[in-house]
């Protein structure tokens, strides 16, 4: 499995017409339904407002450059410019641990 982890910083006026776009835009779903994706999420940290996190989760590494050149990162790269967002993501892989 492979999981990215990634924050961006949000002015507080902008927040939440983002979050209105991005659900607008439907790419948290569509991003859930690609091919390889176990989760991908959005959200804003409780204890940093304006810090969002997106974390995502894959099957294997092959999954990852066709998402990165699909039309949901696309769109989600575009409205991170616009409202100038940026960030650094970290990628990692892991395995479930035993129950």
């Amino acid at each position: 499995m492979v999981i990215i982890y990634c924050e961006m910083h949000i002015a507080a006026e902008k927040k939440a017409e983002y979050f209105e776009r991005v659900r607008a835009a439907g790419i948290i779903p569509a991003t859930n339904a690609e091919p390889g994706c176990l989760s991908y999420e959005l959200a804003e940290c409780a204890a940093e407002p304006g810090k969002l996190l997106i974390v995502e989760r894959w099957e294997s590494p092959a999954a990852l450059p066709a998402h990165m050149k699909g039309a949901n990162y696309a769109a989600l790269m575009k409205l991170n410019a616009e409202y100038g967002l940026k960030g650094g993501a970290a990628v990692y892989t892991a395995e479930p641990m035993a129950k």
